[in-house]
C-alpha cells in the first residue's frame, strides 16, 4: 500500500485527505468517491487533485 495525498477544495475551504491505495488510479477512485460523499453532507461542489509535497 502506498500514500497519496488529494488537495480538496470548496468555494471558502481547502483541506488535505491522505489516501492508501495499491496505487494512483486506485486512491484517484477513493478520492473521487470521498469528494462526492463530501459534496452531499456539505450541499457544495467539491473538487480535488493529487497534492504534491516537497520532500525533505
Amino acid at each position: 500500500m502506498r500514500i497519496y495525498r488529494f488537495l480538496f477544495e470548496t468555494a471558502s475551504r481547502q483541506w488535505i485527505e491522505i489516501i492508501k491505495a495499491p496505487s494512483m488510479f486506485e486512491a484517484a477512485k477513493e478520492a473521487k468517491r470521498l469528494a462526492s460523499k463530501r459534496a452531499k453532507a456539505l450541499s457544495t461542489p467539491i473538487t480535488f487533485s493529487f497534492h504534491h509535497i516537497a520532500s525533505v
